[in-house]
């Protein structure tokens, strides 16, 4: 509850900041969502505030995320479909040298994760905390070319992260690309490979999706789809 309590004060001093900056953005507003074939999915928004300066200038951030993760464990023998709810309060200091924008970090996590019932075995729910460290690096290498990475690590779930991507304008702005990902926890691995359209522009936010394959240490082979969007105030 306090978690949620600070979380509501980061957006309510996000919205104060907007309301002053008249110029380059201060707060960023970013989701990210992705579906697999054999039933797995991850979703969070993120809201992300610049509190001494503009998002373009090197800085401290103030970052809060709420996601949700779909999943499959073997429990004794039994595969068994686990959700993890998961918020994070993180603080950070953003670079930007010669044009990128390189994000690095830290903060408290509180996890709720959920097992569903399966053949002998009951549903379970369980209360997590731990710490969270992230960090994510994005570039322009030349007009025509951008670059992001980015990986994180969560104690209280064990989960990992870690993507690439890599593109080449077809348009101002728009890029395609190939990209790849490396995730997982205690339970299991998961592989992804696959390409990207990244910079067109919805309903005047900063869009993107992907498509690719899938190698899953429990679900095994499938296919996924993907769907980001941002939009700075």
């Amino acid at each position: 509850m306090k978690l949620l309590k600070s979380l509501a004060s980061i957006f309510m001093f996000g919205l104060a900041g907007v309301a002053a900056a008249e110029e380059a953005p201060r707060f960023s507003l970013q989701s990210t969502s992705d579906f697999a074939s054999y039933g797995a999915f991850y979703t969070d928004l993120t809201a992300l505030y610049s509190p001494f300066g503009s998002l373009w200038e090197p800085g401290w951030r103030i970052e809060g995320i709420a996601s949700a993760r779909r999943y499959s464990v073997i429990d004794t023998g039994q595969k068994r479909i686990g959700l993890d709810a998961t918020l994070d309060v993180l603080a950070g200091y953003q670079f930007t040298p010669n044009g990128w924008s390189w994000l690095v970090a830290a903060g408290v996590t509180a996890v709720n994760s959920h097992l569903y019932a399966a053949p002998g075995l009951a549903p379970s729910n369980t209360q997590l905390y731990g710490l969270k460290v992230l960090t994510s690096l994005y570039g322009k290498p030349t007009d025509q070319t951008m670059v992001y990475v980015q990986g994180h690590y969560n104690t209280a779930s064990e989960f990992y992260y870690a993507q690439g991507k890599t593109g080449i304008a077809i348009a101002p702005n728009i890029f395609v690309g190939p990209e790849a990902a490396y995730s997982g926890s205690w339970t299991y691995n998961q592989v992804r490979l696959g390409g990207h359209i990244t910079g067109f522009t919805v309903a005047g936010m900063n869009t993107g999706v992907s498509l690719g394959f899938v190698q899953d240490s429990n679900y095994g082979k499938g296919v996924y789809g993907g769907l980001n969007f941002q939009f700075n105030f």
